[in-house]
């Protein structure tokens, strides 16, 4: 029998507590260790439509990147914290692991580097250091031979399914080192400059930012922050599969919430 405990306990070898930030809130965030786990459910975002989805389908575990507690909460009722009272009421656990999960070796921010092809990769913001091997934000890797911008935006799309993306600099630009972030990391780009990085892939640009970046010579790829953290459902299911024998499944509810007039 697998109790919560026993997967809030895997995941804290894999992507350590200990590794996120002082503002976050990671682990346990709903329910109680003891509880056998029947199903689960992998996700992005916990909203009321998940919580729903969660206990419709009979997942007894919610497993997200992005914490279902994050602000402080003033008080729980159907109206103003539907998602928190369905899952209380329906007996459903919740653990999460945001920062700890970015910044760990092997973790999203690796995923993601994996996914879009990149190999021999190095942090590109370091945070401090685990088990003695250095951890941090981003990705970034040289190409076995340049490709061209143009072709790098359609891949990417194509891979992270991001239909809208948007992209600062020369399609014809031939880029031979690349850096990838998960989610909102535009705030990180000065650190491309130190690295000599062509080409960023994240997610959340200003305008301002993405136009700095320009006038300094950094393509940029924003995918979206959706579109770069989506990929934690697969990570999820993958760990959870080469560990337990139970039922994952990835949520169809947890769909992004940001429209495009087409």
């Amino acid at each position: 029998m697998v109790k919560v405990k026993d997967i809030v306990s895997y995941f804290e070898n894999i992507c350590p507590f200990s590794l996120c930030e002082e503002w976050d809130n990671v682990g346990l965030l709903i329910g109680s260790e003891e509880n056998e786990v029947k199903k689960i459910l992998v996700c992005l975002d916990v909203d009321k439509y998940v919580a729903e989805e969660a206990a419709k389908c009979g997942a007894n575990l919610i497993i997200s990147h992005h914490p279902v507690i994050f602000h402080p909460m003033k008080k729980i009722t159907e109206k103003d914290e539907s998602a928190v009272i369905t899952l209380i009421k329906n007996d459903i656990s919740v653990f999460s692991a945001h920062t700890n999960l970015d910044v760990a070796t092997g973790g999203l921010n690796d995923y993601l580097a994996k996914k879009l092809g990149l190999k021999n990769t190095e942090i590109l913001v370091p945070t401090g250091e685990y088990n003695k091997k250095t951890v941090g934000y981003g990705r970034a890797a040289s190409l076995e031979k340049p490709i061209s911008f143009g072709e790098i935006i359609k891949s990417t799309a194509k891979i992270l399914g991001a239909q809208n993306l948007r992209y600062v600099g020369d399609t014809k630009r031939m880029i031979g080192k690349i850096a990838v972030n998960s989610g909102g990391g535009a705030s990180m780009a000065d650190a491309c400059f130190e690295k000599e990085v062509d080409l960023y892939i994240t997610g959340d640009f200003k305008y301002s930012s993405a136009r700095d970046c320009a006038e300094k010579g950094l393509c940029i790829i924003d995918a979206g922050h959706y579109e770069t953290e989506i990929i934690a459902c697969e990570w999820f299911a993958e760990k959870l599969n080469e560990k337990f024998d139970l039922e994952v499944i990835k949520s169809q509810k947890n769909v992004n919430v940001i429209k495009y007039l087409r």
